[in-house]
């Protein structure tokens, strides 16, 4: 298959997704779970420390600052987890339960665990190498955050769906990102064209707002208004995103796709070479 027609697929895969997304509105639930618990442990984590009065030691901040990280990466990886099975329950014509989809993600805790440790220990040193003045580092560290997000685009999958533990659950999301590069891409294409066009209704409402509303109090109404409305947009695309991961994940390991999509564009893509 030619680079265009498996952007073609992973385009149309988003579009499916989509209407997963529109008839089961119920799935966005679970990014607002991680999102809530990753904000509450955040200020948990920061206020406590504030509240001790910091400190000055260096291995001290920075163990801070992995423990956030690694922490709000695990919340939001559970929370991930729990959509990517709720989605494969929904693509399989099942109503899975928010109660179950969380069960079975915190049945795989132990690997959700060490990939946000590792997450936060490799997002820290990318970090600390993009910070650097030097202009080499800076690429090496674009270079190197590209290739790991690329290795480890199906690692939660991998855990939530086949049981993958921490020793080969990036080997096997390697191996699937090297089977459907070209559909991934496309996916991922589509899904940032459709989230961009979820932001359109909430910038027209902040400006809308800002232009009607009268005196000082125009600038705020138009930031809550059209925050408000973004934020649902994020809401909604981060959602889409998760769902099309997983229905290229089924794909990818099963060659067959869910209803919502068209699989006669699938089926000639189930050779990678």
């Amino acid at each position: 298959m030619s680079l265009r027609d498996r952007l073609g697929t992973g385009f149309r895969l988003a579009g499916g997704s989509a209407a997963v997304l529109r008839a089961n509105p119920r799935l966005t639930v679970y990014p607002i779970v991680g999102g809530v618990a990753t904000v509450a442990y955040l200020a948990t984590v920061f206020g406590g420390f504030v509240a001790l009065g910091g400190s000055e030691s260096l291995a001290l901040v920075i163990a801070l600052l992995v423990g956030a990280y690694a922490g709000s990466m695990f919340l939001v990886s559970v929370s991930i987890a729990a959509l990517v099975w709720a989605s494969r329950e929904t693509f399989a014509g099942q109503t899975p339960s928010a109660t179950d989809a969380f069960r079975a993600a915190c049945s795989h805790l132990r690997a959700l665990l060490v990939w946000s440790i590792l997450s936060a220990f490799v997002g820290l040193a990318l970090q600390a190498l993009e910070e650097s003045s030097d202009i080499v580092g800076v690429i090496l560290s674009a270079l190197l955050s590209t290739g790991w997000l690329a290795l480890t685009y199906f690692v939660i999958p991998v855990v939530v769906l086949e049981d993958a533990g921490p020793t080969t659950m990036i080997q096997e999301s390697g191996q699937i990102i090297r089977d459907t590069w070209g559909e991934t891409l496309g996916s991922e294409f589509g899904v940032g064209f459709v989230t961009a066009l979820l932001f359109v209704p909430g910038l027209v409402v902040g400006v809308a707002l800002y232009v009607v509303v009268p005196g000082d109090a125009a600038l705020l109404v138009a930031v809550l208004g059209g925050g408000l409305l973004v934020g649902l947009g994020m809401l909604a695309g981060y959602t889409l995103g998760a769902i099309a991961k997983t229905a290229l994940y089924v794909f990818a390991r099963s060659g067959t796709m869910p209803g919502e999509f068209d699989e006669s564009t699938l089926v000639e893509d189930a050779d990678p070479s």
